[in-house]
């Protein structure tokens, strides 16, 4: 377990460096505002979208992908909001441009940038396929929180760039990062204005003993993602993974097969 001191020495150098709220992508933000804009018109999209080729790019090879692919395939942005709809096209804006804030510029915090992100993108598409199968819950909304789940430990990978005892000690860094995303993930949601649900899901998504009563929640879809991409099946005083049971998902096999790999791609970039 991370020590205490250094973990508030960490969060006191994320704060002292103005990092603690990494800034949400203006392509994000545009969609959004559109998104929640009864006035605005599919076309009103497509221009944010066409004017970010990259995440154009993303887009449509999602779109191709297992998550959302149809009978026929999508080669243009405008095919892209027609099949899918407006809301889903800028959830997943929002969720494929967060890729632009995991950036680092040490060889080594870059690389582990890079994993923190494959990472994401691995309990994002499991989120998704599992949220899929709860009639009551949105598989949109499952992904864009299986994606941001880890969004915490952003400043503080970017932090450890100036601290050379982390830059020579990775194992240390993972620790510091799984102790303390939860606790600031949940002020970056805050502060970018998501629904309340995605500040719960990464606060409740550090603990895979985690249980409540009534029906599953987004909470439980993410922390079986979670225990699926780590390939755990217990808690780590070997209980059941509740959660799981929740969602109705055999932590004891794997749900990755060839078109959920193909999702898990789609997503990363």
């Amino acid at each position: 377990m991370a020590n205490p001191a250094l973990e508030q020495a960490i969060i006191n150098r994320i704060m002292d460096k103005g990092i603690s709220l990494p800034v949400l992508p203006d392509v994000a933000l545009r969609a959004r505002r559109i998104i929640d804009d009864p006035n605005s018109s599919a076309g009103d999209l497509v221009d944010v979208i066409s004017h970010d080729p990259s995440i154009a790019a993303r887009l449509i090879q999602v779109a191709n992908s297992p998550l959302y692919r149809g009978a026929q395939h999508i080669d243009n942005l405008n095919q892209i909001v027609s099949r899918l709809g407006m809301r889903t096209v800028g959830q997943l804006i929002v969720s494929l441009s967060t890729k632009q804030i995991f950036t680092a510029e040490t060889p080594m915090i870059k690389k582990v940038m890079q994993e923190h992100w494959a990472f994401a993108t691995q309990v994002a598409a499991l989120s998704s396929y599992i949220g899929r199968r709860q009639t009551h819950l949105d598989a949109d909304q499952a992904l864009l929180a299986g994606l941001l789940h880890s969004v915490g430990g952003i400043p503080v990978i970017v932090v450890s760039e100036d601290i050379p005892k982390l830059l020579e000690a990775p194992a240390l860094l993972d620790e510091l990062v799984a102790s303390l995303q939860s606790r600031l993930g949940g002020n970056i949601v805050k502060a970018w204005d998501f629904p309340e649900m995605f500040a719960e899901v990464i606060e409740n998504c550090g603990d895979l003993g985690y249980q409540h009563d009534g029906e599953a929640n987004y909470s439980d879809v993410v922390i079986a993602a979670i225990a699926q991409a780590r390939g755990l099946s217990r808690t780590p005083d070997d209980r059941p993974i509740m959660a799981a049971e929740k969602v109705d998902v055999d932590l004891e096999s794997s749900l990755i097969d060839d078109e959920l790999d193909e999702a898990i791609r789609a997503l990363g970039g």
